[in-house]
């Protein structure tokens, strides 16, 4: 399968997130500052969210109201991981949490992944309980999502022994916040701080990657994404290039990520000479 980008590519992030929940007030960048400075660090690099104990219940609450004929009891919950998406047009964070549980019947305990949204205080989830699989599963629909996504592991960024620490992802979302103050910008037109720097490495990576690109016209900045768990911690920023490819009149998209941990420029888009266009190609497609 091939991922097409086009100029509903900048909306795609936003519809595929598990985690956005319909809100009528809008959370604030200073909101993220506030949950990265809550998070609990001890020497071993172990993390426990701000809350912990008012969220669990939260969760235990969910999964008896959620599967009221499927779930005996919640035994364990696990914190495993906490997520910032910020763009031009969407912001949202959100911690997802495995919940161990006791299913009727069943001997065997089972696990299902929750979502706790820290603006509204509130939990969802989207598995379902299979009963001939005796399992819980994602719906069909947001796995498929998921199938599509770029792999940040290849890309250099998540699983990568170079790891921001709590104070880079604080960092890097103060610099929002700098840069509308400075610039009396609305959300809505925000940038990162360094933009001006990163454009250019994007134009140079360009350049040296893509030989049948002649120029890149314009670099937008789409959205920025840190990620913390027990196992890992990365961000990372998402841009489109417009550039002018050779012998093509009409102008194409790149997507471009941005490391800031190591400064690093990369991209999964491929040129497909028979369509005339970059894509993201999966492993099969390979």
């Amino acid at each position: 399968m091939k991922f097409h980008i086009s100029y509903l590519f900048l909306s795609f992030a936003l519809v595929c997130s598990p985690a956005v929940f319909a809100q009528e007030q809008r959370v604030k960048i200073d909101d993220f500052i506030i949950e990265h400075e809550g998070f609990d660090e001890n020497e071993a690099g172990e993390i426990t969210p701000i809350n912990i104990k008012e969220i669990n219940k939260k969760i235990r609450f969910f999964i008896e109201e959620r599967y009221p004929e499927v779930v005996e009891f919640t035994r364990n919950i696990i914190w495993d991981s906490y997520k910032t998406f910020l763009s031009p047009s969407n912001i949202y964070h959100y911690h997802t949490f495995i919940a161990q549980v006791k299913v009727n019947d069943l001997e065997r305990l089972k696990y299902v992944e929750v979502i706790y949204n820290p603006f509204v205080k509130k939990v969802r989830g989207d598995f379902e309980w299979i009963p001939e699989d005796e399992e819980f599963y994602l719906i069909d629909e947001k796995e498929e999502k998921k199938d599509n996504a770029a792999d940040l592991i290849e890309l250099g960024i998540s699983n990568q022994e170079q790891k921001p620490a709590l104070d880079n992802f604080i960092s890097e979302h103060q610099g929002f916040l700098d840069v509308m103050e400075e610039k009396n910008l609305k959300e809505s037109e925000i940038v990162p701080v360094n933009v001006k720097e990163i454009n250019k490495a994007i134009r140079a990576f360009v350049k040296s990657t893509y030989g049948n690109v002649e120029y890149t016209r314009n670099i937008i900045w789409d959205s920025y994404t840190s990620f913390i768990s027990p196992f890992d911690k990365y961000h990372h920023h998402k841009f489109v290039a417009q550039v002018k490819v050779k012998e093509v009149k009409r102008l194409k998209y790149l997507e471009i990520f941005y490391n800031p941990k190591t400064e690093k420029v990369t991209s999964d888009f491929v040129w497909i000479e028979s369509d005339e266009e970059f894509f993201r190609l999966k492993k099969t497609d390979q």
